[in-house]
């Protein structure tokens, strides 16, 4: 690479930058102020490289990140900056010292427009928000679930989404007849791309939702 030229994107930018958005997830940015827009998008690059599998949902009105079921992350914007939420009220007191510049409440990060949320700071509240969830502090015993998952990992859901069905006792497409359509979706870890795949694995086999 010639010195002048400009340093390459890594993989986990190039990744996170070509990732496309859920629709409803795309609204939340494209209707924010151009200034939150922009910050709001690095911070979403940002957590993408950080957690490359979460999932991009909509929760309480912001754009959120979905971890094994468990919601680590939101940015919303505000009147005068961006909101970072950890959906939790006990990461952000973890890091007084780091997070002394910016204000705060228990539960949300202020962070102004013209600034931006150091990445490696980033990391360390995603990683505690992660820490605090079930599956990594070994309450989730995964044994149980990999007897029972092989239809929904044979269609690619992603593992809370085969969890949820499981503890719902919903173990192949056939079962899904015995349960409508709102029924399933409020089923634990079921999102948008759950959704989808698994009405294209039911209209391939001409199976379908009880009414109701």
């Amino acid at each position: 690479m010639a010195p002048n030229s400009p340093s390459m994107p890594s993989p986990g930018r190039i990744y996170a930058m070509a990732r496309r958005f859920p629709i409803t997830v795309k609204r939340h940015y494209e209707s924010a102020p151009i200034a939150h827009r922009k910050l709001m998008l690095r911070i979403r690059q940002d957590i993408l490289e950080i957690v490359p599998g979460a999932e991009e949902i909509v929760s309480y009105g912001m754009p959120a990140f979905k971890v094994d079921g468990n919601i680590v992350a939101g940015i919303l914007a505000n009147k005068s900056y961006v909101g970072f939420y950890p959906f939790s009220g006990s990461v952000l007191p973890l890091f007084e010292k780091e997070l002394a510049k910016y204000t705060k409440t228990k539960s949300a990060l202020h962070i102004p427009l013209d600034s931006q949320l150091p990445k490696s700071l980033l990391k360390k509240l995603i990683r505690a928000r992660i820490s605090q969830c079930p599956v990594k502090r070994g309450e989730v015993d995964l044994s149980k679930y990999e007897k029972k998952d092989a239809e929904w990992r044979k269609i690619g859901l992603a593992a809370p989404a085969r969890r949820g069905l499981v503890d719902s006792k919903l173990f192949k497409l056939l079962d899904l007849k015995r349960v409508t359509r709102d029924q399933f979706k409020k089923i634990h870890g079921i999102g948008p791309d759950a959704v989808k795949k698994v009405e294209a694995a039911m209209k391939s086999i001409s199976i379908k939702f009880r009414k109701g």
